[in-house]
């Protein structure tokens, strides 16, 4: 009975109850978008990084301490029977994906047409199964990441970043919108020529461009293992935007084949291997059969969580996280005193009336249940508000198709507000928004309990 006299009040007073359940609505509204937001974050940076980097990283032990400064000493030997072994292992086939190699080197690039010349962060990878890495959707949000371009090419074939083409003064070459090359003078051209000459020396044939060459071409200079300077010559297919602007200006993508060559000669060398996980849920129980594996080989090797070696994602996810929590205490503010200032009004309006149910028999206890069940249904109600008002702009902003670019990114993601796709925050938020509505009418309706039945019906 008394839900149903809590909602005859709520209608006779219809338009504060609305008033107060679209504040509680907006509140939750504004709540949910972000939540969803923050979760397709969640989602969307994950997937790219693991894209790039697989689930899973092999290192040699050492390495993400010391592996800085002294690369070469850190490096995977015979990395092919690492990955012969974990390929023969039952749970591992089923699990794992791809397993493919990486080398991380620096050095020097040189370009014989202009002139310029600048050091470079370089990448080995193999490019036919980084494409195949690059197409994972573990979470099914049918996010891709664009393909190397280096697959089915000249294992001499490269990618550049964009800033490294502009510094190599490849722009025009390459086509590169918004990319232009920097302007050099004659004199300062010979000067360049003549100092990019010394590093070639003994080299002739690299210290001009090959005239029959179809694509731009780059001279790269790096230090072996056994720290002999080695010069190759490659080919720019592309460049590519990178999310930071100093590794933009210095990025190189090679092949592993030439990189390895530039490196270690015939030598099966590599910095690490890059392992994907078809099913993201399992991957701690991956990771735990590959550290028994390589335990089991007797290998001096180490399997890490991507986000071990790289913390920018759990940078970035705390960073939203964190704003969300101040925009829901900031929401769960305003809510709480609209709601206080709604049912005091409505005490204050109906003192006549609890004087009255108090002179008809009913204990203190009536009015304050009376009170909260109101509170309540409106409270109800601003959720119900806020949930279907999300869906529908969830619905709206998702089919647009709007992008934006996380720091860690080069390429957009496109913006999915997942309301429901964390269906315990939703409900989280449905529920909160009921409590705070109860917490908010206690002091109003204790106080409305305690008046005097004589003293209400002589105010009123």
């Amino acid at each position: 009975m008394i839900w149903k006299i809590a909602l005859r009040n709520i209608l006779k007073n219809s338009r504060r109850s609305l008033t107060t359940a679209l504040a509680i609505g907006i509140g939750g509204l504004a709540a949910l978008l972000f939540g969803g937001f923050v979760t397709s974050i969640w989602f969307g940076v994950q997937t790219s990084m693991i894209q790039e980097q697989g689930n899973l990283q092999i290192y040699r032990n050492g390495y993400l301490e010391f592996g800085a400064a002294d690369p070469d000493a850190y490096t995977i030997k015979d990395w092919d029977q690492v990955v012969a072994a974990l390929a023969a292992d039952p749970v591992l086939a089923e699990e794992l994906t791809t397993i493919t190699p990486r080398i991380d080197l620096v050095g020097v690039a040189g370009n014989a047409e202009t002139g310029n010349s600048k050091t470079f962060i370089g990448t080995g990878i193999v490019p036919a199964e980084i494409d195949a890495m690059r197409r994972w959707d573990g979470w099914q949000i049918n996010q891709t990441t664009p393909e190397t371009g280096l697959a089915g090419r000249s294992s001499e074939d490269i990618v550049v970043g964009v800033g490294m083409a502009r510094m190599m003064g490849l722009c025009g070459a390459l086509s590169v919108p918004d990319c232009q090359d920097p302007p050099v003078s004659a004199a300062d051209r010979a000067v360049e020529e003549q100092d990019f000459s010394s590093l070639v020396a003994g080299e002739s044939e690299l210290a001009t461009s090959d005239p029959g060459a179809q694509l731009p071409q780059l001279n790269v200079m790096a230090a072996t293992s056994a720290g002999v300077p080695n010069i190759a010559r490659v080919s720019v297919t592309a460049a590519q935007t990178q999310s930071v602007s100093a590794i933009d200006n210095a990025f190189v993508m090679m092949n592993f084949d030439e990189a390895r060559a530039l490196l270690y000669g015939d030598s099966q060398e590599a910095t690490a291997l890059m392992l994907q996980v078809a099913n993201p849920g399992n991957v701690e129980a991956v990771k735990t059969r590959v550290a028994e594996v390589l335990a089991a080989e007797g290998l001096d090797l180490s399997v890490y969580h991507f986000t071990e070696v790289d913390p920018t994602f759990n940078r970035i996810f705390g960073m939203f996280t964190f704003m969300f929590i101040v925009v829901s205490l900031v929401l769960s503010i305003v809510i709480v005193f609209t709601i206080v200032n709604t049912i005091s009004m409505t005490v204050m309006e109906r003192v006549k009336e609890i004087g009255t149910i108090r002179a008809l028999g009913f204990r203190k206890s009536f009015v304050r249940a009376l009170f909260l069940t109101e509170s309540v249904l409106i409270g109800l109600i601003g959720a119900v508000l806020a949930l279907v008002s999300a869906l529908i702009i969830a619905n709206l902003v998702n089919s647009a198709g709007v992008q934006w670019t996380p720091p860690s990114n080069a390429t957009p993601l496109t913006v999915q507000l997942m309301v429901l796709d964390n269906p315990l925050f939703a409900i989280g938020v449905f529920v909160m928004l009921v409590v705070l509505a109860f917490l908010a009418a206690l002091t109003p309706t204790f106080r409305a309990a305690r008046f005097n039945i004589v003293e209400s019906l002589q105010r009123a």
